[in-house]
Order: C-alpha cells, then structure tokens, then sequence
C-alpha cells in the first residue's frame, strides 16, 4: 500500500533479464523440434488451446505412441503424426495478395456473418489476413496460411517498414498524402 522508493525499484530492476536490443537476431529454432499444439494448429485442427485438449485426451500419436503430455516437440518432417488415426500432412504454405475492398472485414470470424478479406479468396482453409485494414480502407494486403511469415512481417521487433497511402480529401480521385514508416 506504501509507495516504492527509488531503491525498491532499482532492486527489482536489477533481477530482470535484461531485455535484447533491437539489432539483435531472434532466437534461433529449438532443435528440440516444434511444440506439438502448434503443429496440429498449423493443419487445422483449432487454436492452440483446443489442439491442447486433443492432446490430452490421448487422441494424438507420434511414432506409434500415444502422446499425452503438454509441451512435447516434434518434427513433423521426420516423425509421423496421427490424430484419431489420420496421419498429419504437412499443410502446402499458400500466399495470396488480396486488394480488400471498403466494408470488408480483416479477420476470420465475424458473429454478425459480416463479408471477411479471407471470404475474397478461393481457397480459404487455414488462411488468415496478415496485419489489419479498417472496414472502412481498401487496399493490399495479404492471406496465407505461414504463421512464421505472418509473425516475422507484424511483430515490431522485425521492424518492417510499412507505407500507407491515405486519401485525406472528400473526393475519391484527389491527390494522395504519403505516410512511410516503420511498425509501431
């Protein structure tokens, strides 16, 4: 209930890690494999949490051998996953370059069954769009089912340099203000 002194809060800062700078690499890939929640999220079997169920319930196999266990790696190009029996392909990586017209949502549920980017695109299982437009913008903006591109583009510690173009007139075919930097 006391207010911290300055000392209290240097103390406490002195036991965090210390942060990576912005210039240095990301994490190189575990060579333990990628977490199995994930892998059966990449080919579509739901959200992580819900291929954390599936797992726990046993319906999972690696290698023959029921898996059960929260947190196990596997490497889907060398081990054979099965789920309720059914082996596990590999999902094809699929990118698409959508021009998302106005009133057009970037998401990938709507309740109220409102028209999504990844509506626009033939082909839509395990695709969602990368970044946002508001409902009310248009333009480029691109669908794929590659969640580690997707990260590497939006997370800002990749700093990505974004250009927006905006129209700030009321006409439709005025001259465009440009706007170019990086993500926030």
């Amino acid at each position: 209930a006391f207010p911290q002194s300055s000392v209290q809060k240097e103390n406490k800062m002195a036991k965090r890690p210390p942060k990576r700078g912005r210039d240095s690499a990301p994490a190189a890939p575990d060579p333990r494999g990628i977490r199995l929640q994930r892998v059966l999220a990449s080919a579509g079997f739901g959200s992580r949490r819900a291929c954390e169920e599936i797992i726990t319930d046993g319906r999972v196999q690696i290698d023959k051998k029921v898996v059960s266990e929260l947190g196990t790696r596997v490497d889907p190009n060398t081990q054979t996953i099965k789920v309720d029996g059914e082996t596990l392909s590999r999902p094809r990586l699929s990118y698409y370059m959508v021009n998302k017209p106005l009133g057009v949502l970037s998401t990938n549920s709507d309740p109220d069954g409102r028209s999504r980017v990844i509506d626009l695109v033939r082909d839509r299982k395990h695709l969602f769009p990368v970044g946002r437009l508001d409902k009310e913008s248009q333009g480029l903006i691109l669908v794929t089912n590659d969640g580690d591109l997707a990260y590497k583009l939006t997370h800002p510690k990749f700093q990505v340099p974004k250009t927006c173009f905006l129209d700030t007139s009321a006409a439709a075919h005025a001259p465009l203000a440009v706007h170019s930097g990086r993500s926030a």
